[in-house]
């Protein structure tokens, strides 16, 4: 495709200064790479270039077979300027888990420590805050993360104030199907200060010691560690492609990730050995965006966890503040290729917010400072997405799936391509990014935007990386492309129940339904009605999900938000009312639906594969309806789904589930004594009904008077419009509002009188009410 334009456009670009000396290193590393090239390579222009792409070094496990992590100060470079954060092993980005095929099933071990020795408890708003204990009134600090019991803090204008230990870590383990609490059969052992967790309920676990699974609840306290182990087999051959690690402790999470503690994880599997693909040059790009408006550590200033300068929450949530895309770590580092090759581009947005748009220019010199755009940009050829090798669509829509640029959202997974038969000696490409696509729309009201004009944006986006072609940098490793139908093959079957449910019928049985109460699973984010900051008149939080923050919910009445069942198929409908997040859930993927040409899924063919495929991650934008399908395979247990732009996260946008074996235990009854789900309230929870009501609004406008009515605050005499009573309940923001229904006469019109139901109904007197009486809730009042 190229750009609609009839004569060349020069996008000139601040380019920083590339080494050109020849230097000592010894090649370039990563699996597939050529191999003994020599650190200065020449251009077909003459030059000596240096390759300054490396893949993340591997994480080699230790005598035992464990992968060790340590979370610990770590210095970054940024701008020239030094900084300090929280990271793994020292290193920024973390380093590669790079797990193989095996004959026997594959278990994972990982043992997680945290360096740091003391708390560091901050706010995630701006402006001081004062915590006090409301039963003593003494000044205090939050004993757990981000729940303070009786300890208090607000901001001063009054607000909630959510206080989080920074230096409180977890592992969670992205893209993995394994069981999300404990891994089974026991055999965990306490040791060397690394705890185990128990697992009574585990009958085959001797001793009853069990290693973390995906456990993103649990807690590593500063000086604590813990033992992972992860079965990626235990439920069947675990699908191959690019998963990642990070922390994943609420509240801290995004400041943790912003600062380094990234890292990816490969799993290997039949995709990997299929010619074209297994003697590619592989690459991982792992994508961080950190901020720069971070003061620097002074000249001599030490890196440790006194001198941590990722440390302001309120920096990580200003998106108009300048971020810096970095490749591994590196400012616009040069990849040098020979001709012919094909590379393997494994692509991770490990950053915390942004999404972004990345496409592959032709460059018009050596160093991109001005871009050829009367080619069509290098289309890249995806394989795989989020872990999982891609599916082709049985019509042949939009297969093979090689858009002309790429976008991902904060913990996409994009596997792809590069096809090097296509480039000669000589030859220049650009990897340019876009910021700020993840709207459908140049303005709320303007006409969608065109592909050509994404690819436009993108043009005058921020220069990522450059890949130089020259006959100097070696032979190409592999010359063919892969048959994509063997790459096809070897995606997850969409059968599922062991083939009794086909995920696809499932797709055209939910694409009909418009009923809100027809929907298994709703998940509606951030559906704000009239400011995006507090409550809004609905006293639905920012950032929530069906208008609940996982921060203000009551766990007394619903310990968890949704108890779903081991085995199910569900349908999920995703949308957003407010801005674009990506939805992201543990454990299970899912089967995204296909996008129809016309909705409001349609524009999803903007961004996304049109056809079915499996996904873990999945933007959803403002005004987009997604249907998603999706199976609670094997594992029951808690965990959680979640916003991944990570500052929403950690403002409470995030839902806890429970998967539920009704073999073990009784599943309806976990909340309050009945069902927890998104449409479950406990008995007399005005709040949640009102919260619900808002919810189905938005899906359905006829249920809107109600909702309208629920969120009317009950004015300085307590009292509400006709038919309607003020609850007694105090909702989280404070104010009190009307309820449909009557607790006495005065709470219906003149004409109705309040039955034993709550119900207002017309109460007439008989006899008619003679001059001057006039008839009153049944009654004839002088």
């Amino acid at each position: 495709m190229t750009l609609s334009r009839k004569s060349p456009r020069v996008v000139a670009l601040a380019v920083a200064v590339l080494s050109v000396g020849c230097g000592d290193d010894e090649g370039t590393g990563g699996t597939g790479g050529s191999g003994g090239a020599p650190a200065c390579v020449e251009l077909a222009d003459g030059r000596c270039v240096e390759e300054t792409f490396q893949n993340p070094p591997l994480l080699e496990p230790n005598a035992d077979g464990v992968y060790e992590l340590t979370l610990q100060p770590t210095e970054i470079t940024l701008d020239g300027q030094r900084h300090c954060g929280r990271a793994y092993n020292g290193l920024y980005p973390a380093p590669t888990i790079d797990t193989r095929t095996s004959a026997e099933p594959r278990q994972v071990r990982v043992d997680l420590r945290n360096a740091f020795t003391k708390s560091d408890y901050r706010a995630l708003s701006q402006g001081a805050c004062t915590c006090v204990d409301s039963e003593t009134g003494e000044s205090c600090t939050p004993s757990a993360h981000g729940h303070g019991g009786s300890c208090q803090c607000t901001t001063e204008d009054g607000n909630t104030c959510h206080m989080f230990d920074f230096n409180v870590t977890n592992l969670h383990a992205h893209g993995s199907h394994v069981r999300p609490d404990y891994a089974a059969g026991g055999g965990c052992v306490e040791e060397d200060g690394l705890s185990c967790r128990g697992c009574e309920a585990d009958a085959s676990a001797e001793p009853r010691e069990c290693f973390f699974a995906d456990d993103v609840i649990s807690r590593v306290e500063p000086g604590e560690g813990v033992r992972h182990r992860w079965d990626i087999d235990e439920d069947g051959l675990h699908h191959a492609g690019l998963n990642w690690y990070h922390p994943h402790i609420h509240g801290s999470t995004a400041i943790q990730v912003a600062s380094g503690a990234t890292g990816a994880w490969i799993v290997r599997g039949a995709l990997d050995e299929i010619p074209g693909i297994k003697d590619a040059r592989e690459r991982i790009l792992l994508i961080t965006t950190p901020p720069t408006s971070y003061e620097p550590l002074a000249e001599g200033e030490p890196c440790d966890e006194d001198h941590i300068t990722f440390n302001d929450f309120a920096v990580l949530g200003d998106t108009d503040a300048k971020q810096t895309n970095l490749i591994n770590g590196v400012r616009r580092p040069r990849m040098l290729m020979p001709p012919g090759q094909i590379e393997r581009w494994r692509l991770l947005h490990g950053a915390f917010l942004d999404e972004i748009t990345l496409a592959v220019f032709r460059g018009l010199d050596a160093d991109c400072a001005d871009l050829d755009l009367t080619a069509p940009p290098l289309a890249l050829t995806q394989i795989g997405r989020d872990g999982v090798p891609m599916a082709q669509p049985e019509s042949g829509e939009g297969w093979p799936f090689a858009p002309p640029y790429v976008f991902m959202a904060p913990g996409y997974r994009v596997e792809a391509l590069l096809d090097g038969s296509q480039l000669a000696h000589g030859d220049t490409l650009c990897l340019m990014s876009g910021r700020f696509l993840q709207e459908d729309t140049t303005d709320p009201t303007g006409d969608a935007l065109t592909p050509e004009e994404i690819l436009q944006v993108a043009s005058n986006g921020d220069l990522v990386a450059i890949v130089n072609v020259t006959s100097a940098a070696g032979t190409p490793t592999e010359t063919q492309m892969p048959d994509l139908d063997a790459v096809a093959a070897e995606s997850p079957t969409m059968m599922l129940q062991g083939g009794a449910v086909d995920a696809l019928a499932r797709c055209e049985e939910a694409a009909a339904i418009s009923e809100p109460s027809e929907i298994e699973q709703l998940s509606f984010m951030w559906p704000i009605f009239t400011n995006q900051e507090g409550f809004d008149d609905c006293a639905c939080p920012d950032h929530n999900l069906n208008c609940k923050n996982f921060e203000t919910t009551d766990r007394d009445k619903y310990p968890y938000d949704r108890v779903l069942t081991v085995g199910d198929v569900d349908h999920w409908r995703l949308m957003s009312g407010f801005d674009g997040h990506p939805f992201h859930i543990h454990i299970n993927p899912f089967v995204v639906c296909p996008v129809p040409e016309d909705g409001p899924t349609a524009k999803s063919r903007l961004f996304e594969p049109p056809f079915a495929h499996w996904r873990d991650t999945y933007l959803v934008n403002f005004d987009r309806v997604v249907d998603v399908v999706t199976e609670y395979r094997s594992y029951a247990g808690s965990y959680v789904y979640h916003c991944h732009k990570l500052t929403h996260e950690d403002h409470g946008m995030m839902e806890l589930i429970r998967v539920c074996d009704p073999a073990v235990d009784e599943c309806d009854t976990l909340c309050s004594g009945g069902e927890c789900g998104w449409r479950a309230c406990a008995p007399g929870d005005d709040d949640c009904v009102r919260a619900l009501t808002a919810t189905d609004c938005l899906v359905d406008p006829t249920v809107c008077p109600e909702a309208l009515l629920r969120c009317t605050t009950c004015d300085e005499a307590m009292s509400c419009p006709p038919e309607a009573h003020c609850s007694a309940v105090v909702h989280v923001d404070g104010e009190q509002r009307c309820v449909p229904g009557c607790l006495a006469d005065a709470d219906c019109p003149l004409t109705d009188a309040c039955d034993a139901l709550g119900e207002c109904v017309p109460a007439p007197c008989s006899p008619p009410c003679g001059p001057p009486a006039m008839c009153e809730h049944g009654v004839c009042v002088p």
